[in-house]
């Protein structure tokens, strides 16, 4: 049996609000934290080997009766500080220059001129119906996203226990569940952890036949916006540095690996000093990219995975009508008929997007001789005409 326990303190701490004892006498930004403690104590037999401890998660080492050894890890995390902010616009102003301050501000306007949008952040009342609807909802965006790859997104695994789990800490106010509707349909869904002085944005996805309108940068504009109404400080995105992350963010940091071991037990400190050894080695080679070298090696002779499926894209071409458009040649479709037609949906929203058009304005025809051809109609007009032909 292993004599060390491997925790995620970053987990631990946002997503459960739980953390030993030993770590009672934490602060972030200066404010102290209440979360629901356990004791190490009765554990006495182990070593503990704590990863991600962000590094503005202070901890009084000096109330511990262990012995610390800390490594940084080749980790980076992004957050967005609004300690100077008073508004969504100062954020703008001091983190983007103007073009991406237009780019992110026209993505807002465009999508509520083209549909019927409504934001909601679930926080302490939530019906459970709208839950597990919204929950579901998220689980399909994220599954479409990755379908193309056969790739499972690193939550998966766990999802039913985090789908059991979130209610109840969404009515305790731990969670939330942040959303964009067009209509009653969500669009973009983001789960979150609150800790303090932290909204923690850990899950999120959105429909990609939205994509033209940037949804993950509405989302966080929108989420910085409730911060700031309700006294946040800290919008954490957590670890990794994909590309949006490293625009929003102007607070970043790095990560420390801690090995704690009692400080009376001499075997246990051997076994700290050993796993010591391990996590300064793991971290030497990433710093080396020999995590990277190994993954792309992986990924290139398939070990352990199943081999990529790239899904055919369907792709419209659209073009303007010159004449009459004779409508007994065409046959009116419903809303939920245009959504099962694959690629038509999205064609549809990216030239709503181009055009400044709203989606209630428009209506899609088939057309009764072609195969694969529609017809969108915007307005009253008659020569308000578009044809979308599949080109697959």
């Amino acid at each position: 049996m292993s004599k060390v326990k491997h925790i995620n303190i970053f987990q631990s701490l946002y997503e459960r609000g739980s953390l030993p004892m030993e770590f009672a006498h934490s602060k972030i930004m200066d404010i102290s934290l209440q979360f629901d403690a356990y004791s190490w104590a009765k554990q006495e037999k182990y070593a503990f080997s704590c990863r991600l401890i962000p590094s503005y998660f202070i901890i009084d080492q000096a109330k511990s009766s262990y012995n610390i050894k800390t490594v940084d890890q080749h980790n980076w995390g992004y957050s967005i500080d609004l300690s100077n902010c008073s508004s969504i616009d100062d954020y703008l102003s001091s983190q983007f220059k103007s073009k991406p301050r237009s780019i992110i501000r026209r993505y807002v306007n465009r999508l509520e001129a083209c549909f019927s949008i409504s934001y909601k952040l679930y926080h302490g009342e939530l019906e459970k119906e709208v839950y597990y609807d919204v929950f579901d909802a998220l689980r399909n965006m994220i599954k479409k996203r990755f379908q193309e790859r056969k790739e499972t997104h690193k939550e998966m695994w766990r999802w039913e226990a985090l789908k059991q789990n979130t209610y109840q800490q969404i009515l305790n106010k731990q969670a939330s569940l942040f959303v964009i509707y067009d209509g009653t349909k969500p669009i973009e869904i983001s789960l979150n952890y609150h800790l303090g002085p932290v909204l923690f944005s850990s899950v999120s996805s959105y429909d990609l036949d939205y994509g033209k309108f940037g949804l993950g940068h509405v989302e966080i504009y929108k989420q910085l916006e409730w911060c700031l109404s309700n006294g946040y400080r800290l919008f954490e995105m957590g670890v990794g540095g994909m590309d949006y992350k490293r625009k929003w963010s102007n607070h970043i940091y790095q990560f420390s690996h801690w090995i704690i071991t009692p400080k009376e037990n001499l075997l246990l400190g051997l076994v700290g000093k050993i796993e010591l050894w391990k996590v300064r080695l793991k971290e030497y080679l990433k710093s080396k990219k020999v995590n990277e070298f190994r993954d792309k090696l992986m990924e290139n002779f398939n070990f352990g995975k199943a081999k990529k499926i790239v899904l055919e894209e369907v792709d419209f071409s659209t073009e303007a009508v010159n004449g009459h458009t004779n409508l007994q040649m065409l046959t009116l479709l419903t809303p939920k008929e245009v959504e099962q037609i694959e690629g038509l949906r999205k064609a549809i929203n990216d030239f709503l997007y181009t055009n400044t058009l709203a989606y209630w304005e428009i209506k899609v025809y088939k057309t009764k001789n072609e195969t694969d051809t529609y017809v969108v109609q915007h307005g009253n007009s008659k020569k308000s005409f578009f044809i979308f032909k599949n080109q697959g």
